[in-house]
């Protein structure tokens, strides 16, 4: 039977646990740090009117701890599924999972389920695929309308598997679902629908095939964008700024002309899924600021063949032209 399906309740667990923990930990060191390595430390004189003001906190201090561990051994011991498995990994997973489930219309024993698969830490690849595949296809119907153009230049990309990514682990906020990228649509007041807020502090520890912080299927369009360049005879190579934190994207707001960058939790810098090239020329030197297709030959090859693998250049029209800013064509919001 599912137990811990709110997150709220999860939420209340978690910080509960390490609440307790702390108790039964941290302030007994802090006791004993405060009444005995301080007179160590400042060689207190030790009398019975000393000790009698310690002897009063040191009733609290058992109190509190003596409750704390009483309320986690309770808890250990009747096999509470939200507490005993509410770890900063699980409980990161479930958030996430949760929000990004939230009011979408799909089976709701399926979604339980899937979501006390995270709580219990079991791996299900057969249940996973069920519940994207269902939000996949309400998000498919969300986004009906597309352009003329858009829908042509999908026709044209070059069928290959690598344009078919499909991985409903989460990665900077984004997941790929048959060659979709999906990424959250932002709500104000809600941290975890910002670009820049989930950015990997050591990307290849934690999963990423490169050590920039870019989604993984982006990097590998990326990267087998730039390798074919180089045998055709140009040379483009791409940010190490591979997922634009906050606090960064907040900054080039504020510094910058007034458009010319995206307003902070909003640039798709902060999901890895964007990134800003550089263009060089025969002789190895970088293209000048004002340039065209025609004098500079690497970024004309990259702008008529990037659909080729499902990457596309959205700000050459834009009312700041970007020609060097590359994002993938098939993305949407969820």
């Amino acid at each position: 039977m599912f137990t811990c399906n709110n997150i709220y309740l999860l939420s209340f667990t978690y910080y509960l646990k390490y609440i307790l923990i702390f108790n039964i930990i941290i302030i007994p060191l802090i006791y004993l740090y405060i009444n005995f390595v301080k007179i160590i430390k400042k060689k207190i004189k030790i009398n019975k009117s000393y000790l009698k003001t310690k002897i009063k906190p040191l009733y609290y201090v058992i109190t509190i701890v003596v409750l704390s561990l009483i309320l986690h051994n309770m808890l250990n011991n009747s096999h509470n599924i939200c507490y005993i498995n509410a770890t900063p990994n699980i409980y990161q997973e479930y958030r996430k999972s949760f929000y990004f489930l939230e009011g979408k219309d799909i089976d709701k024993e399926l979604k339980n389920n899937y979501l006390e698969n995270i709580l219990t830490n079991k791996s299900n690849s057969t249940l996973s695929k069920l519940v994207y595949k269902e939000v996949n296809i309400i998000i498919e119907n969300d986004n009906e309308e597309e352009t003329q153009e858009a829908n042509e230049k999908k026709e044209e990309v070059i069928e290959d598997n690598f344009l078919h990514e499909t991985d409903t682990n989460i990665q900077n906020s984004v997941y790929v679902i048959d060659g979709v990228f999906y990424y959250p649509t932002y709500i104000y007041g809600n941290n975890n629908t910002y670009s820049g807020m989930f950015c990997p502090s050591n990307p290849e520890a934690e999963g990423f095939n490169n050590s920039y912080g870019y989604n993984n299927y982006f990097y590998t369009r990326l990267q087998r964008f730039i390798d074919d360049a180089r045998q055709n005879g140009y040379t483009i190579t791409m940010s190490t700024q591979g997922c634009r934190r906050y606090s960064t994207q907040s900054y080039y707001y504020s510094t910058m002309d007034s458009g010319r960058a995206a307003a902070p939790g909003h640039s798709l810098h902060g999901f890895g899924i964007a990134s800003d090239l550089e263009f060089y020329q025969s002789d190895g030197s970088v293209c000048p600021y004002y340039r065209n297709d025609a004098n500079c030959p690497s970024m004309g090859w990259a702008h008529s063949n990037a659909y080729k693998y499902g990457l596309a250049f959205p700000l050459l029209n834009a009312s700041y032209k970007e020609d060097w800013h590359v994002e993938p064509i098939n993305k949407n919001k969820y």
